[in-house]
């Protein structure tokens, strides 16, 4: 895959679940000595000398020699002899550890209380730069339950394990040690759980043109952690949807769209053609452009906003923009998806957005709730509306008189995400077909005799949760 073109279809983030440990232990290792104390250490290790000849070398006075030496006399380190030599005791040539090593260490306790984070899937440390948020707008991994019961147990094994590189990491120091490497761990005292988090990474699913394949990928060191990606097939294949290619056909069809049909063959859709199709139609003239990806992913959102910025850009003209989510389980489901959003319905002057947002019909309350938290403090500017728009795989993001952007989401069988493609277009005659065919969807009536647009998301009123 190194030297194949990837396209980005869509991104997604991935909630690894975390949690915080306190640890309180104690180490032992090899501290340097104060600096009088260790050059008079050194100076005897080369060879006996008078406290005078030692005071000489280190230019202290009588009195303070005197008050050096008695110190060390005192802690065993040094002997004076009935002629005033001073030498050092057996205890203190432990000091020095090898003939490479000319400078004395004791070996002395540390004791320590630090808070460190490790995933719940390998137990693997969340760095103090990792990304640490809120699990809203993405794809929450689960640990195994006996590994959630049994966090303790486990963060415990693993500070055993790896309690150097963790110190390393974290850039965990103690006085006098120089290289934490060579301390050990003398005692683990006590392990409690502090508290939940949310590790964030984003993940990537591209289009590999000459394999004619999506392929996934991330920069997150999280994605080459095998615990992680295991959670992560398991959650993605359990999301998966039944083809509907089918009704993307369909809904090609009704629109008469050639071009796009013809990418499509009796084994399902060429990959390849659909993208030399949009490079094709982007080189020209034309007022249509097709395009691979989500409406979010940065080309195609720049195109759109650019549009949007032309006809606001005197200060004038205002406009009315009509956006349906599509009936896809990966829609919003990242910060950049979800901050593009809110730039549409918040941060645009002279722009109102209608989000129409599918559920399954005007009691749905169960979808209605997922929306609510996905979409946050943009909840109350949602409409709730009957799925199946065109199939339901649809997104529309529409400007009367402006441009018409269609995203088709593509579930091939077998693949964990949907294939997101579609057309930009600000052909009038194309603009008003597509409002005139959202116009009469909406206009009529869902199965059980409702019209499809059920109302707000949030009434008047209502406590926003």
């Amino acid at each position: 895959m190194k030297n194949h073109t990837l396209i980005p279809l869509m991104t997604i983030d991935i909630a690894v679940p975390v949690q915080a440990f306190r640890f309180e232990y104690t180490l032992v290792g090899r501290s340097d000595l104060p600096f009088i104390r260790e050059f008079i250490l050194r100076l005897l290790k080369v060879g006996n000398m008078s406290a005078t000849q030692l005071a000489k070398f280190l230019g202290l006075s009588e009195k303070e020699i005197s008050i050096a030496v008695s110190q060390l006399v005192s802690l065993n380190e040094i002997s004076v002899d009935n002629e005033g030599n001073i030498q050092l005791t057996a205890e203190a040539h432990k000091y020095f550890d090898g003939l490479s090593d000319n400078r004395p260490k004791i070996t002395k306790l540390f004791e320590g209380t630090s808070t460190f984070k490790f995933d719940l899937l390998s137990f693997g440390l969340i760095r103090s730069d990792d990304k640490i948020s809120s699990p809203l707008n993405a794809i929450r991994l689960s640990p195994e339950t006996e590994k959630l019961s049994n966090s303790i147990n486990y963060a415990k094994s693993a500070f055993l394990r790896n309690y150097i590189d963790i110190f390393e990491e974290e850039s965990i120091s103690f006085d006098g040690v120089n290289d934490i490497r060579k301390v050990e761990l003398y005692k683990l005292s006590d392990v409690r759980k502090n508290k939940d988090y949310t590790a964030r990474f984003a993940l990537t699913f591209s289009l590999d043109t000459e394999r004619n394949s999506i392929e996934r990928h991330s920069e997150s060191r999280f994605f080459d952690v095998d615990e992680i990606q295991k959670n992560l097939n398991e959650v993605l294949l359990s999301s998966y949807n039944s083809s509907n290619i089918q009704d993307i056909v369909s809904a090609l069809v009704t629109l008469n769209e050639p071009q796009l049909l013809d990418c499509f063959t009796s084994d399902g859709i060429d990959l390849t053609a659909l993208a030399i199709l949009a490079v094709k139609q982007s080189a020209s003239s034309s007022c249509r452009s097709y395009f691979l990806g989500t409406p979010t992913n940065s080309a195609n959102w720049n195109q759109l906003t650019t549009l949007i910025k032309k006809h606001l850009k005197d200060g004038k003209s205002s406009a009315t923009c009509t956006w349906l989510a599509p009936s896809d389980r990966f829609w919003l489901m990242s910060n950049q998806s979800f901050s593009r959003t809110s730039e549409l319905l918040n941060a645009t002057k002279g722009l109102q957005t209608l989000l129409y947002l599918p559920v399954a019909g005007s009691r749905d309350k169960h979808q209605e709730q997922i929306w609510k938290k996905a979409l946050g403090p943009m909840k109350d500017k949602a409409i709730k509306v009957a799925e199946g728009f065109l199939g339901g795989s649809v997104e529309v993001i529409s400007i009367p008189g402006v441009f018409s952007l269609l995203c088709f989401y593509l579930q091939k069988p077998g693949e964990s995400a949907s294939i997101p493609f579609g057309f930009i277009t600000t052909e009038t005659s194309d603009i008003d077909r597509i409002q005139q065919e959202f116009e009469s969807y909406l206009g009529n009536y869902d199965a059980n005799m409702e019209r499809r647009e059920y109302g707000p998301l949030v009434l008047s009123g209502q406590k926003l949760v």
